[in-house]
């Protein structure tokens, strides 16, 4: 279930990115990969995978900001957006080092995404650590208030929701 949950996601983000804009013939060689690395944590994620998306990521700018989901009773579905700060893996693995999952900093697949009052990082992982670690089900892992968990990037959707029964009675 999960392969199939993965393969669909990767076809809609294939299909997606294939009816970008092409590259012009002045674009450098690394243009592409700067660009892969820009978007690496562009878009929505929650801490189970079975809810609705909780948080937003996007690209304001050119840097990244971060959005969470208001309660059902609030006028607009995601609140403000915040910065974010990217960090190298060194200068970020301060909130992932101590954990419960057995992630390494070799596990992390690059720079790491943090909110700047430090209650929140996000690390994207290397495929293979996913794949070979049991405790992962997740190519992101999430230092939430100083835990550490995997987090599940999902599909974007303004879906309202109320903050206090989705995610406190194990849906």
């Amino acid at each position: 279930m999960k392969f199939l949950v993965f393969a669909s996601a990767l076809s809609a983000a294939m299909m997606v990115t294939a009816c970008g804009d092409k590259p012009t013939e002045q674009a450098s060689v690394s243009a592409p990969e700067a660009d892969i690395q820009q978007t690496t944590y562009v878009g929505c994620y929650t801490i189970d995978k079975d809810t609705p998306a909780s948080i937003q990521i996007s690209l304001k700018d050119g840097k990244y900001v971060m959005q969470m989901k208001e309660d059902e009773s609030k006028a607009q579905v995601w609140d403000e957006p915040e910065p974010l700060t990217v960090l190298a893996k060194s200068d970020g693995w301060k909130y992932f080092s101590t954990n419960s999952i057995n992630l390494s900093m070799s596990d992390v697949a690059g720079e790491i995404i943090a909110r700047p009052d430090e209650v929140l990082a996000i690390a994207k992982l290397h495929e293979t650590s996913a794949n070979t670690n049991p405790m992962l089900d997740s190519h992101y892992a999430v230092s939430l208030m100083g835990a550490v968990n995997t987090i599940y990037q999902v599909a974007c959707d303004d879906k309202r929701i109320s903050l206090t029964s989705e995610f406190h009675q194990n849906k």
